[in-house]
């Protein structure tokens, strides 16, 4: 519960000590008093926004300081002690902020200096603020499904939790696939083309040399009757002579056996007769080679056919593959190798997809049951909020929280929709808030909500920041009533402008603003019951009949 708060220098506060009292306080005055400061303080106190912005114009630095006593909240106890801060004998816990004009703030917890996510961890579970911004998040399904999940005891935090964890999980697993090579189709795609490749070029049984091979056998045949030709003109020339006259070898061998008879008369011609000897032995040897040569060669256009083709398809390979078949057998290797990894991946991948249809089918069953458990939660808080709307004047109208599953939308908090719907008026069919309520409605669903949840909310103090807008008339004693009725539950602290709730504060706070030596200062008191009533006459509109308006303002406080 908050005791009291003293703000310092901060906007055009110049230093006030504000006291709080158990069950319901109000805050009143003027419009444009400076009334929402007090809330903006207690903002900063508990961990929001607090800069150099924020200091009295002409200071050098604010300050605000808030006492809590904690006393009876274990919860709270157990989180400043994993924090190491210790509460006083009284139980009391003592939170400052302050800033300086260079923008260098300060948080403190009973003395001690914190940081300030150390502070919001404490301060979330002693304060909760509902103001304009909450209202809007009334339009966000998102937020629907927090308030049923909140709602009542704590038994689907676990299936959350793991609902959460099988999630992670499936993602986790999902990075794998995707990372190791890519989705499945990539993963095919990829498989084929490295098949296709391997395939290729192993059918076509390449070998090394084989193309220089192919081209010198293309060119032979091409010239082959050049070469036929050319040939037989030789090996008559060489060995059977043309037209009368003696071949090569036979003119050899007639010159040989002149020299064999001239080497009995000088011994010298010896050495020539043996190196014609020499040749004649080695154009007997030729002339076998040079006839079986010519009679081989063939006019075959089907082998010079044959052989194009098989340079065409090494040419087809080299423009996809390499240069050379030398590359082209480097690039089969490589394709191979690769191709193997992809296999092996592959039935690695088919074990993490078995695992992630495992998985997934673990998560929808503990999603269903989640939705399931969200389902009874929302009956019962539809039945409550229903019953609020009607205590506040909004007879026939129904209040549905719908859940929709969509097995589709796998998420970390299940496979559910939760959405709010309204139908203020009866016969009409409900929709989202966000198309159906006005104002005063909004302010009256938020405060059914507040009030089905006084009962197990944990923030020992709940402000409500004009949260009777829009509202008036006989209706706005109900609203005062809700109220009245959550601080039996929590210490509320509200700013109104309706005296029907000003008339029912355990405590009521004035806030007004006042120009003095052209400074204007924003003073806060506590009224007694005289000023009260004076207040409440005002808020009555009491400017043009102040006397009637004081003895209604009586009677409203006399109800109290």
């Amino acid at each position: 519960m908050l005791l009291e708060m003293s703000i310092k220098n901060y906007v055009l506060i110049e230093g006030q000590g504000i006291n709080f009292e158990p069950g319901l306080n109000v805050i009143t005055g003027e419009t444009g008093s400076g009334k929402s400061l007090v809330i903006d303080a207690l903002s900063a106190v508990i961990g929001g926004r607090f800069s150099k912005d924020d200091i009295r114009t002409g200071e050098e630095k604010a300050s605000v300081e808030a006492l809590f006593s904690i006393d009876g909240i274990i919860f709270i106890k157990d989180i400043m002690e994993e924090y190491g801060i210790e509460s006083d004998a009284d139980n009391n816990l003592i939170i400052t902020r302050e800033v300086n004009s260079q923008g260098k703030s300060v948080c403190r917890l009973n003395g001690r200096i914190v940081t300030l996510y150390t502070l919001k961890s404490i301060t979330q579970y002693l304060v909760d603020i509902v103001g304009q911004n909450e209202y809007q998040l009334l339009f966000n399904s998102v937020k629907h499904g927090e308030y049923v999940d909140s709602f009542g005891s704590n038994d689907i935090n676990q299936i959350k939790n793991e609902v959460k964890h099988l999630w992670d999980k499936l993602k986790e697993l999902e990075k794998i696939i995707e990372s190791t090579s890519g989705n499945a189709s990539e993963r095919e795609r990829k498989l084929d083309i490295l098949k296709f490749q391997v395939e290729e070029i192993e059918s076509a049984n390449l070998k090394k040399n084989e193309e220089e091979e192919l081209r010198s056998k293309r060119h032979i045949l091409i010239n082959a009757e050049k070469l036929l030709k050319g040939l037989t003109s030789t090996y008559g020339v060489l060995f059977n002579g043309e037209r009368g006259t003696k071949g090569v070898l036979d003119l050899l061998s007639e010159g040989l056996g002149t020299l064999k008879e001239l080497e009995a008369i000088d011994g010298k011609l010896e050495s020539y007769r043996s190196r014609i000897e020499e040749i004649i032995y080695q154009l007997e040897d030729i002339k076998g080679e040079i006839r079986l040569y010519r009679d081989n060669i063939e006019f075959s256009d089907g082998e010079i056919d044959s052989l194009e083709e098989r340079l065409d398809t090494i040419n087809k390979l080299k423009r996809k593959y390499g240069s050379s078949i030398e590359e082209i057998l480097s690039y089969l290797n490589n394709a191979a190798d690769e191709l193997q990894e992809l296999i092996d991946n592959e039935k690695h991948m088919a074990e993490i997809d078995k695992e992630i249809e495992i998985t997934r089918e673990q998560y929808l069953i503990k999603a269903r049951l989640l939705s399931d458990m969200r389902k009874k939660k929302a009956d019962i808080l539809e039945k409550l909020i229903e019953k609020e709307l009607q205590d506040l004047n909004m007879h026939g109208s129904r209040f549905v929280i719908k859940i929709s599953k969509d097995e589709s939308l796998i998420n970390p908090n299940g496979i559910y929709k939760i959405e709010f719907m309204l139908s203020p008026n009866p016969g009409e069919p409900e929709k989202p808030l966000s198309k159906i309520a006005s104002v005063g409605e909004m302010s009256r669903v938020m405060l059914a909500i507040k009030n089905a949840f006084s009962v197990i909310e944990k923030a020992p103090c709940v402000v409500f920041d004009e949260v009777d807008a829009g509202v008036g008339g006989q209706t706005a004693n109900m609203v005062g009533q809700k109220i009245k009725a959550i601080s039996g539950n929590a210490q509320i602290l509200c700013i109104t402008h309706l005296p029907q709730i000003a008339s029912i504060s355990d405590n009521h706070i004035f806030v007004d603003k006042k120009v003095q030596g052209n400074k204007t200062f924003t003073e806060i008191k506590i009224l007694n019951s005289e000023d009260r009533v004076k207040e409440i006459a005002r808020m009555l509109g009491g400017n043009e009949n102040i006397e009637a308006s004081l003895e209604h303002a009586k009677k409203l406080v006399r109800k109290m």
